[in-house]
């Protein structure tokens, strides 16, 4: 069953398409390499399959609901990862997840079970109680994930999930990405430019 489905998915930005009439399925549970260079229209896509910006034409639905039609219960099913933090590093790990969940509407009891889980899933759970600005680039990162899997989603989007980190802390997500897959059962859609992580 195709968890992502786009049809002639295109943004057009006044004199140039961004994304020029894509068309791509995405199967459950499945790990989805977006491939291409800087400028090449993945955060585009992203953005559009995560209902942050409209497609100047075609389709595409997620989990079965209509990126244009049925936004909200797109949204209720997809976490997102974005190149830019999004933290607030003066929180500590645990209060970032919180307030994320809270945002989402889970219950006390959920919120502290998914903190623990998802913690333990990107090996910060040692490090729940230290302040974001005193993490390093790679934990962060994982943080950033952990963050995004705090609602149980469908689909997680990774836009670029590893830019700007050596090669060790590369390597390092990539076996969390890999993890949460398998223990979470979520599909994976991520964009990179490098090659070798497609």
């Amino acid at each position: 069953m195709s968890i992502i489905e786009t049809q002639n998915l295109t943004k057009k930005f006044e004199n140039y398409f961004a994304v020029d009439h894509i068309k791509f399925s995405v199967e459950k549970g499945e790990i989805f390499g977006f491939l291409g260079p800087n400028g090449a229209g993945k955060t585009t896509t992203i953005k559009m399959l995560t209902t942050l910006l409209h497609p100047s034409d075609g389709s595409a639905t997620i989990a079965g609901f209509d990126i244009l039609k049925q936004r909200a219960k797109v949204r209720e099913h997809i976490g997102v990862v974005f190149q830019e933090p999004a933290l607030d590093t003066e929180l500590t790990g645990k209060e970032n997840l919180d307030f994320h969940a809270r945002m989402y509407g889970l219950t006390q009891e959920t919120r502290k079970k998914r903190i623990t889980e998802v913690l333990t899933l990107v090996d910060l759970l040692d490090k729940e109680d230290v302040l974001v600005k005193q993490y390093s680039g790679g934990m962060k990162r994982r943080l950033e994930i952990a963050r995004g899997l705090m609602h149980s989603p469908t689909v997680l989007f990774l836009d670029e999930p590893t830019l700007g980190l050596d090669a060790q802390t590369r390597r390092a997500i990539w076996e969390y990405v890999k993890q949460l897959n398998k223990e979470e059962s979520t599909t994976i859609f991520l964009t990179t430019h490098y090659m070798d992580e497609a």
